[in-house]
């Protein structure tokens, strides 16, 4: 096997056991373990590499001369002025430098656990279901999600289990084992971008919980659209939550989502199959590798969805103070 030195900057190198994409381990991740198939793959410092993987957390990739690969699972843009190739959400098909891996590809371990069949029992499923609605949200700065709950919340109770807008007097611990209860979850996005789907729509899916979906303009992409509600679909907030009280009180119409694949076809998107991304490499490391100047932006997340300067920094303060108003008591 031909030998390939690695090296790993800019990711957040901790462990974190809630949550499998806020911590990475250099020595052992999804990148080692796929290019070991095909190659010696030994992570050596970022001096000695002859290919380097970073992040979007850090700026040390800057001093590294060499063939650079950027990897993102947040809503962050592919700037190839500053890499050679990019592993990312976006939808950049006719581009060979770039591969698209969705991040709610690494919360489903299995695939198959998100494949209906023919002998899904929908009317089983809606049964066992015995709450309305759950949200379960840490990130404040989403000033959509945030208007969309309290509007929800004042039509009919939504069990807020996350440390955001918490009305169940703490945070939960199994996220999926408490929205198995519900026959609907919030499942917003923390921005909008074309591609960028999140665990936020795959984990309610894996608890049999239909979905309340906003984010992706192109979702249907990836997921049936007939399985989930798109909030985006709708006019405007009220007319979708006028719509979602409708559902809850139809059983047929909700069983009419529930009986729909969550995948276009029922089959898994190609991003499931390790075989693609283990092709994206070889595409990439045979290449050939000319140095160039680079180009560096100052680039914060979603700056391409939310924008920069006064406004974006005037919403992140509002949604700070919506979620102190919460726990003030000011729940209206």
């Amino acid at each position: 096997m031909r030998p390939l030195r690695i090296a790993f900057s800019d990711f957040i190198f901790s462990r974190n056991d809630r949550d499998r994409m806020a911590s990475f381990d250099p020595q052992d991740n999804v990148f080692t373990r796929l290019l070991a198939k095909e190659y010696d793959v030994r992570v050596v410092p970022m001096a000695e590499a002859e290919v380097l993987v970073y992040s979007t957390f850090g700026e040390a990739h800057q001093a590294f001369r060499g063939r650079k690969v950027f990897y993102t699972s947040e809503n962050v843009l592919p700037d190839f002025d500053a890499c050679d190739h990019a592993i990312t959400f976006s939808l950049l098909p006719d581009d060979p430098r770039h591969y698209r891996l969705p991040q709610y590809v690494f919360y489903v371990d299995d695939a198959r656990r998100l494949v209906k069949g023919a002998g899904f029992d929908a009317a089983a499923s809606l049964r066992a279901k015995t709450k309305f609605c759950n949200f379960v949200v840490s990130n404040p700065r989403c000033p959509q999600r945030n208007q969309f709950f309290r509007m929800l919340n004042r039509r009919k109770r939504v069990d807020s289990g996350g440390r955001h807008f918490n009305n169940l007097g703490r945070p939960i611990a199994d996220k999926l084992a408490f929205v198995r209860d519900y026959k609907f979850t919030l499942a917003f996005e923390n921005s909008v971008s074309d591609g960028y789907t999140t665990e936020k729509l795959v984990e309610p899916m894996l608890a049999g919980s239909l979905p309340i979906y906003w984010g992706n303009p192109q979702v249907a992409l990836d997921f049936n659209p007939r399985s989930f509600i798109d909030v985006s679909a709708f006019p405007d907030f009220d007319a979708a939550i006028d719509h979602i009280l409708k559902v809850d009180a139809d059983d047929e119409l909700y069983l009419s989502y529930l009986r729909e694949p969550w995948f276009n076809g029922d089959t898994p998107p190609s991003w499931f199959d390790a075989s693609g991304h283990l092709a994206a490499w070889s595409r990439f490391l045979s290449t050939p590798w000319v140095e160039r100047p680079r180009v560096y932006r100052d680039r914060g997340l979603r700056d391409h969805a939310l924008g920069t300067g006064l406004g974006r920094h005037l919403s992140s303060i509002g949604t700070k103070l919506d979620g102190l108003l919460w726990k003030s008591g000011w729940r209206f």
